[in-house]
């Protein structure tokens, strides 16, 4: 049967067009309906993510906190502290007071180093947490090990954080190098130039683990003589990661200090900070050389490197490197004492070591040696000595 054509042929319409139109209103309204159904779903990720970014923070600090042992309450950390007396006072962190106290964990009592942070210092915060991450993440044994948290309030109702740590019980670095008049010198005696090349090697070692053995690599940002805690049998430990910084793959691929901040803060101390810090530059795995090549500077010659210097010499950097490598003898710490034939004294010791220190301490970050060569070569020196028992003729003055 024919239908449709000119009107003039008076043919019935076809079926056909019905269907077809309908077909094409269906299409069109599934099309239309699966575009707002996709812009629906955009939309509620992006609220999830927003909502979402503000608490992770407080994500990495339970997740912290299931890794460790169950978190301590306010009130034993006010008891353990003596309510925070100052005779239990130790020292002091970048963002808080480390207070000496006796916790029950796990059914046993600790002697614990408690950093208690405050919150009213801005950045406090992120440094709780970022210590938490940095901390979570390290297992070495010359880094500070963290035992537990305290994330609560205090008896006023204001927040109160604190990380507890292993109490490391022989003192810091910079107390032994530079002993007060008031200390007792019993218990900062000198320091031998091989007890000083152990230390050096114990916080190298620490720094190697974190740049390349863990992923993603930290960087410290603070390495100092106070912040190297020493023990019973003079070996080093690494604390305080309240600045530490941890690096991202991509960050580590293109970190050699000229990466540049929006923010101008520098991350460090005055004298161990590297200089490109000062413009702006992210923290790396070369800044934290840099630092380590200052320190070492610190350990062998005595000098603070914030010391006044003598010929308009700015900086105990630059204070070597006038004197490298013919005045070796004059620079070196007058605490260490030797013996035996100097010129041999000089060859193997003294002079590797501070090409080492300022290899370190170069400019350019691209420039400054990993911290694994460092390792490499300070093992070549203590084996160097050990094979000539050189550097066992450096006697510590009584």
């Amino acid at each position: 049967m024919l239908c449709g054509g000119p009107p003039s042929l008076q043919l019935p319409s076809c079926p056909y067009n019905q269907a077809s139109q309908h077909r094409r209103r269906v299409i069109l309204f599934c099309i239309v309906g699966i575009l707002i159904f996709f812009m629906c779903s955009l939309t509620a990720c992006y609220l999830m993510k927003t909502r979402i970014k503000p608490n992770s923070g407080a994500d990495q600090e339970i997740k912290f906190h299931h890794e460790m042992h169950e978190r301590i309450s306010y009130a034993e950390i006010d008891a353990a502290t003596e309510s925070f007396s100052p005779a239990n006072l130790i020292g002091s962190g970048s963002f808080g007071n480390v207070y000496i106290g006796t916790l029950n964990l796990d059914e046993s009592l600790y002697t614990v180093a408690i950093k208690v942070l405050n919150l009213g210092k801005r950045g406090a915060n992120r440094s709780f947490l970022r210590e938490c991450e940095a901390l979570r993440k390290i297992r070495h044994r010359k880094l500070v090990k963290v035992i537990t948290v305290c994330s609560s309030l205090d008896r006023n109702g204001d927040e109160f954080k604190a990380l507890v740590l292993e109490f490391v019980c022989n003192g810091n670095l910079d107390e032994w190098l530079h002993p007060k008049a008031a200390t007792n010198s019993m218990t900062f005696r000198r320091l031998s130039l091989m007890e000083r090349l152990c230390i050096a090697l114990d916080v190298a070692e620490a720094l190697e683990y974190l740049h390349h053995q863990i992923e993603p690599s930290i960087v410290h940002c603070h390495i100092k003589p106070c912040n190297i805690l020493l023990d019973d049998d003079i070996v080093a430990h690494i604390t305080d990661f309240g600045l530490a910084k941890i690096m991202h793959t991509e960050e580590c691929e293109h970190g050699g200090g000229g990466t540049e901040s929006s923010s101008l803060v520098i991350k460090g101390t005055i004298g161990y900070v590297a200089p490109e810090y000062g413009s702006g530059s992210e923290p790396s795995t070369e800044g934290d050389v840099y630092s380590y090549g200052v320190l070492l500077l610190e350990i062998f010659t005595g000098r603070r490197p914030t010391d006044n210097f003598m010929d308009g010499v700015t900086g105990l950097v630059g204070y070597v490197r006038m004197s490298y490598p013919y005045k070796l003898l004059e620079i070196l710490d007058a605490s260490a004492t030797y013996s035996g034939d100097t010129q041999h004294i000089i060859d193997i010791f003294l002079y590797p070591m501070f090409k080492l220190a300022l290899a370190c301490c170069e400019d350019c970050p691209r420039h400054r040696m990993k911290i694994d060569d460092v390792v490499k070569e300070l093992n070549i020196i203590k084996r160097a000595c050990a094979a000539h028992k050189a550097v066992h003729e450096f006697r510590a003055t009584a």
